[in-house]
């Protein structure tokens, strides 16, 4: 009998489900070979010299300083080490993701919802941890920019589904919540700082469920092990604390009529969450049920409101499948018709809730396959860029301005190989210094993954310039640079130290190229003249 219990698990429809999407997905990610982006290119390059530092030895917070998780820079660090190709690193590191996810997906899902409800929110959160797209916007924007704050919302609804407790439990149930739990939660931690934080306060909440309080509290005993346990191996964790300290010193007062306007934008999505709620509050009044939901939509506002992100606030959504199943469990066979028919609507009002952002999800997926597979656009012109593509999707002007960006990068690796020196660490004085990945030098030592003026530095915070450019030995200066007040920022900071420790000795139409002057105060030595 037990194994035909577990032979009928594996051909459940929410594991089905889980796993032909996630089939699919991965090899739409893998297969064309390619990395593909008609938006934030610029956003994309930060991870991909990320990766390329990780390969090469050098550790998060340690070696260069950054305000997101190192496992954004693992994650692709990944798919460029099995790879070797920069082109490969965001799909094999994403696949790779959703392929640990899903039996995850699988455990929680499956032992709490009904298939009904089960399979549709699997399905849209494969699809939204696999997408190329920025969470709430049209598919014609592929790009894997803000990869982490999709995993955050992916993440963090299967943990949000964990509220309501097992109808189909399996054996050893307790200690594979609390394993999938502190999974989730330690990954998101070591993502992005704000989606650990509130995946953390929900197991602290779920503390207050008498028959989920054991299993919750060793999922936080767990966090707390893996915490101390990678730490000894990275070391970064106060480092990483700090370097989200600074960046929120720049960037953390948002001003009020920011969120007057986020509420506006999203207050669609609150209307239909309350009702969803409402009526599982209704069939179900518990005190938890009623702060599980509004830690839903507090907790999603105040995440949505610190991504580059308008709309779709996944964590409701997640909600609502939990107050549709809650609906149907407390189905009672003398309610009224009107009544009955509500309960079994709840889950149809769940999947369409999903649709959108699933639909554009797909979509996404399926057009940068096609436009990956199909070498559509322009490639990066340096030896490590050949895989990495810039394409014209229903935006002539976006695709113009990034081609323009790409023709620069190009015309920068020619300049760096045509120095003496091919080890020479390089800074680029713009919002990414990618020349290190894409030209395949040494990592510059100390430095940060990236630079945006008044997000992580300004005129009053910002690294000392001997910790930004002590470890360097070029710096170049963009003349079409992809992020200007950026550029002009960092050099109104960083030019007095420019100017006493670097000379320039190379001007192109794109680039100021400046080289550290030697210990003797002679010239470095040039295998070509300075070029005009």
């Amino acid at each position: 009998m037990s194994g035909v219990s577990k032979l009928s698990d594996f051909f459940s429809p929410i594991t089905l489900a889980t796993l032909v999407t996630t089939v699919i997905c991965c090899a739409l990610l893998v297969l064309p070979g390619a990395t593909a982006t008609s938006m934030y290119f610029n956003d994309i390059l930060i991870f991909l010299d990320g990766a390329y530092r990780v390969v090469h030895g050098q550790v998060p917070n340690q070696d260069f300083h950054t305000a997101l998780g190192p496992l954004n820079y693992y994650i692709p660090g990944l798919g460029y080490w099995l790879t070797g190709r920069l082109g490969m690193a965001m799909p094999i590191g994403m696949a790779t993701l959703v392929l640990v996810t899903a039996p995850i997906m699988i455990h929680v899902l499956r032992s709490r919802m009904r298939p009904l409800i089960g399979v549709p929110l699997a399905v849209f959160f494969v699809l939204l941890l696999a997408t190329p797209m920025n969470t709430g916007e049209i598919p014609s924007k592929v790009s894997f920019a803000m990869f982490y704050n999709r995993i955050g919302w992916v993440l963090l609804g299967i943990l949000l589904v964990m509220h309501i407790q097992p109808n189909r439990p399996v054996r050893q149930q307790g200690w594979l919540d609390a394993a999938s739990a502190a999974t989730l939660t330690m990954l998101l931690a070591y993502t992005k700082m704000t989606y650990g934080v509130v995946a953390s306060g929900f197991l602290v909440l779920l503390l207050l469920q008498s028959a989920q309080r054991r299993w919750a509290a060793g999922a936080i005993a767990l966090c707390v092990f893996v915490g101390l346990v990678v730490e000894a191996f990275w070391g970064g964790t106060w480092a990483h604390i700090n370097d989200l300290v600074e960046a929120t010193k720049v960037s953390g007062v948002i001003e009020p009529y920011i969120y007057v306007r986020s509420f506006l934008l999203t207050s669609g999505e609150y209307v239909v969450f309350a009702l969803i709620a409402g009526l599982a509050l209704w069939r179900r009044p518990r005190f938890t049920d009623f702060l599980f939901y509004g830690f839903c939509g507090a907790a999603g506002f105040a995440l949505l409101n610190q991504n580059f992100q308008t709309i779709g606030i996944v964590s409701m959504l997640a909600g609502a499948a939990v107050a549709a199943e809650i609906v149907a469990r407390e189905e009672q066979p003398r309610r009224s018709p009107a009544m009955q028919t509500v309960a079994r609507g709840a889950p149809f009002a769940v999947a369409v809730l999903l649709l959108p952002i699933a639909l554009s999800s797909a979509t996404a997926i399926g057009v940068h396959a096609t436009v990956a597979a199909t070498k559509s656009g322009v490639a990066l012109d340096t030896p490590n860029g050949k895989g990495l593509r810039i394409v014209n999707i229903l935006n002539k002007g976006q695709f113009e301005f990034y081609s323009d960006y790409g023709n620069t990068l190009g015309s920068g690796a020619t300049l760096l190989a045509s120095l003496d020196s091919s080890a020479s660490r390089v800074l680029v004085m713009d919002f990414v210094s990618p020349f290190t990945s894409l030209a395949g030098l040494p990592p510059p030592e100390g430095g940060t993954a990236w630079m945006h003026d008044n997000r992580n530095f300004d005129l009053e915070f910002h690294l000392p310039a001997e910790e930004m450019l002590g470890g360097v030995d070029v710096v170049m200066i963009p003349t079409q640079p992809v992020a200007e007040g950026t550029t002009e920022k960092m050099q109104q900071i960083y030019g007095p130290y420019l100017e006493q420790h670097f000379e320039l000795t190379r001007k192109t139409e794109f680039w100021s190229l400046y080289q550290r002057r030697s210990a003797t105060g002679t010239d470095l030595a040039l295998i070509a003249p300075r070029s005009s």
